[in-house]
């Protein structure tokens, strides 16, 4: 099969688009369709592969306004065996409609730039990866873990779809923004706002090739072969 056609990104703020993805995917020559949650969505059959984003929302709470319309559209994603990749909230909600349980954190955020245990590092490299996240995810049954933390899941599979918890996504430009908004969080794990940027500045390069590197191998796992 061949690379994507057409991505569909589901994105829910401002400071959280597709990023490093979203390039990697034009570079391959993939028309991004990006569409707010909160909007009406589209169709999922009209396109070769799903990309829900990260969110301040918990993909555990019902209460949240758009979470049915999302929850619907990835369960026809499933149903036609469209390929979904869920980063963050967008994984969480991924392993919901699989069956899976996402609960809140007992221990607080896990936030920084961390490396994962990996079983699987020809499609999951242990990083360092970007991490900011207030909850916890399990694989789905029928899923299997092939990443993760201390605290938790980082990533899974499911058949042709795979859920990461941390953001390979993310630009500096996120990271700052995240940074900036959630400084009573860094806080929380010992870090302060210029540590971050600091971080996040001197990880800038490597972190978009390993961005663009983890894109190649999902859509390789995904059946949508690309020359690279």
């Amino acid at each position: 099969m061949s690379g994507p056609n057409r991505a569909l990104f589901i994105q829910h703020q401002d400071d959280a688009p597709p990023g490093y993805a979203g390039e990697r995917l034009r570079q391959h020559g993939a028309q991004i369709d990006v569409v707010r949650a909160q909007d009406t969505l589209p169709d999922p059959l009209e396109f070769d592969l799903i990309v829900p984003l990260g969110s301040d929302d918990s993909a555990y709470d019902d209460t949240v306004p758009y979470l049915d319309a999302e929850h619907k559209l990835l369960a026809g994603a499933l149903a036609a065996d469209i390929p979904v990749w869920g980063i963050c909230f967008g994984a969480q909600l991924l392993s919901r409609v699989l069956g899976g349980e996402v609960v809140p954190s007992t221990e607080g955020p896990e936030i920084g730039w961390m490396t994962v245990d990996t079983s699987r590092p020809e499609l999951i490299e242990p990083g360092p990866w970007l991490v900011w996240h207030l909850d916890i995810m399990e694989a789905p049954p029928g899923g299997t873990e092939i990443a993760r933390t201390r605290m938790g899941t980082h990533a899974y599979v499911h058949g042709r779809h795979i859920g990461t918890q941390f953001h390979p996504e993310a630009t500096t430009t996120s990271a700052r923004a995240w940074a900036s908004k959630y400084r009573d969080s860094l806080g929380q794990v010992g870090l302060d706002y210029d540590q971050m940027v600091e971080q996040t500045d001197a990880l800038e390069d490597d972190a978009r090739r390993r961005a663009y590197l983890l894109t190649d191998r999902v859509l390789e796992h995904a059946g949508l072969t690309v020359a690279t």
